[in-house]
């Protein structure tokens, strides 16, 4: 064995509820012996190391006996086999940090080839378990510290409109409230912090701000896997939607793993709380299939047999059915508005968008708003700059369509294409501006490029100084004209930033045109330059 990685999570995580300590080491299929001599370098009796004992069982009882030694508790415990083959974790709680890492330090130190010393390892922890230092707690915002009732959102794609509509909806029913997107922290419509805040320090943020009713917090996968939730629970989850993003980071490689990391927002909703779930996605069921929290499904699928059984069970659910939302609680069902009257969705037409209208409104019922008060927040908000900046922003500029959205993985692409064409004028072209962060994979940058490619008459490169991510400029750029190729087609434009890129392809595009740009960094820059061309420009 050989350790690979010591993570202290001060929330709860995929491996345990609460905060842990993660130890991760890469097994060998090696002598089983080596696990008796694993045992006498942590000073346990390898005598009583039962022949069939695993590797995790082992580093199990070695972190149970140094507690013991030191007249701790025995921790919860789990030892999951990762997505990354020959890796193995062993999760432990914890209350004191310095403790706790120093007991997964000795573990490691061993599985290493160092031989502890019993007695003084044990005289350094009984003092690191005697700390009553705050730095030495978990950052967690327990239950009985929080007076903000929160809602937690989830998932691939969706996640910053949901949370931006959720909040605009509370607000509008004369609520104060708090949310942390990947744009910001704002309080009660000002925004007191800028940049992606959808990890823990965002939530924390919000939940200890005094004088708010509601806690409105977007959740990555990223700050989940790497400090775990800010939080021991919320009173709604929201779980979008999965689809393949960052793999091969810390160790998820695969959308069922993904699905297991976003799941923790609502494994943690409380028991007399809600959980809305988007039951069109597989993945997102089968990864909340046991959770403690009450269940709200949402589809556009009129026919979705997982709903069907869930209403015909008396459970809650909001679902399209011919043109409108329904509601279905306690086996009545109730008209909530027509899709028409949701500006977001552009009449139906964005499919993506109804999907997170849907989820937004579900979590607001679930909050306990009444039906009113959730269709003037379904009426009243748009996608427009001031509401819902960087998402499906339209604008009309000397007969051409530009839309700019922070589309950033494949699925956002495909969703941003199809919208696009049904903006073509007769003869049109679609022009497509491709380029996303860097930490994504060689195949999943290929498939920007191919997707684009497949789906528009011309595409447009962009490169990024700030997004690179350990990725080599040239290197990134390549890829996607690799996947472009792949499509048919060769690169129209290729430009090394995004502001460059977006007006090469305005200058390529004619009357009845349509440019779709996959923005992250220039949003706002963009969306000026837009309003300044021409007569008459206008951004919606």
């Amino acid at each position: 064995m050989q350790l690979v990685e010591i993570r202290d999570l001060d929330g709860p995580n995929v491996f345990l509820l609460e905060p842990a300590i993660k130890l991760e080491v890469a097994v060998s299929a090696g002598d089983p012996r080596d696990l008796g001599h694993l045992a006498r370098r942590l000073g346990l009796d390898a005598t009583a190391i039962d022949a069939s004992i695993t590797p995790g069982g082992l580093i199990r009882a070695s972190l149970f006996e140094l507690h013991r030694r030191c007249g701790a508790r025995e921790p919860a415990c789990a030892a999951h086999d990762l997505e990354t083959p020959g890796h193995l974790a062993v999760a432990f709680g914890w209350e004191h940090r310095g403790f706790a890492m120093r007991v997964a330090e000795a573990i490691g130190e061993a599985v290493d080839g160092s031989t502890l010393d019993p007695a003084a390892e044990t005289t350094k922890l009984r003092r690191l378990l005697a700390s009553t230092t705050e730095e030495d707690r978990p950052l967690l915002v327990r239950d009985a510290d929080r007076h903000v009732r929160a809602i937690a959102v989830t998932g691939t794609n969706g996640k910053t409109t949901t949370t931006r509509l959720i909040a605009h909806t509370l607000r509008g029913a004369g609520l104060r409230v708090g949310w942390c997107s990947s744009s910001g922290v704002y309080i009660d419509g000002e925004e007191v912090v800028q940049g992606d805040y959808s990890g823990p320090s965002g939530a924390r943020r919000v939940l200890t701000e005094p004088g708010l009713d509601a806690g409105v917090l977007e959740t990555a996968r990223g700050g989940i896997l790497l400090r775990g939730v800010a939080y021991e629970s919320n009173d709604v989850g929201v779980f979008t939607n999965v689809s393949a993003d960052h793999l091969d980071l810390q160790g998820i490689r695969t959308v069922e793993g993904l699905a297991r990391v976003k799941a923790v927002v609502v494994r943690v909703t409380k028991a007399d709380g809600v959980a809305v779930l988007n039951a069109d996605d597989p993945l997102v069921m089968g990864a909340t299939a046991e959770i403690r929290a009450r269940k709200m499904l949402v589809s556009q699928r009129p026919g979705n047999p997982e709903v069907d059984r869930h209403i015909e069970a008396g459970g809650a659910a909001l679902r399209l059915e011919n043109g409108q939302f329904v509601v279905w609680r306690d086996g009545d069902r109730r008209v909530l508005i027509d899709v028409d009257q949701v500006p977001i969705t552009f009449g139906g037409k964005a499919r993506h968008m109804v999907e997170n209208a849907l989820c937004a409104a579900a979590a607001c019922l679930a909050y306990g708003l009444n039906e009113d008060q959730v269709r003037s927040g379904l009426t009243t908000f748009t996608n427009s700059p001031e509401h819902n900046i960087g998402r499906l922003n339209v604008a009309r500029v000397n007969g051409i369509t530009v839309i700019v959205d922070y589309a950033h993985n494949e699925a956002g692409l495909a969703h941003l294409i199809d919208f696009a064409r049904l903006h073509l004028g007769k003869g049109g072209r679609l022009i497509t501006v491709i380029g996303t962060a860097g930490d994504r994979t060689d195949h999943s940058l290929r498939e920007i490029g191919r997707i684009a490619a497949a789906g528009s008459d011309a595409v447009v490169v962009k490169g990024t100084d700030r997004y690179l991510r350990g990725r080599d400029l040239q290197e990134l750029i390549g890829l996607y004209c690799d996947g472009i190729r792949l499509g048919g087609k060769e690169p129209a434009a290729v430009e090394s930033l995004e502001m460059p890129a977006v007006m090469r392809a305005v200058e390529i595009a004619k009357a009845g045109d349509v440019v779709a740009i996959m923005a992250q960094e220039q949003i706002p820059e963009i969306l000026r330059y837009l309003e300044g061309l021409g007569n008459g420009a206008t951004v919606c």
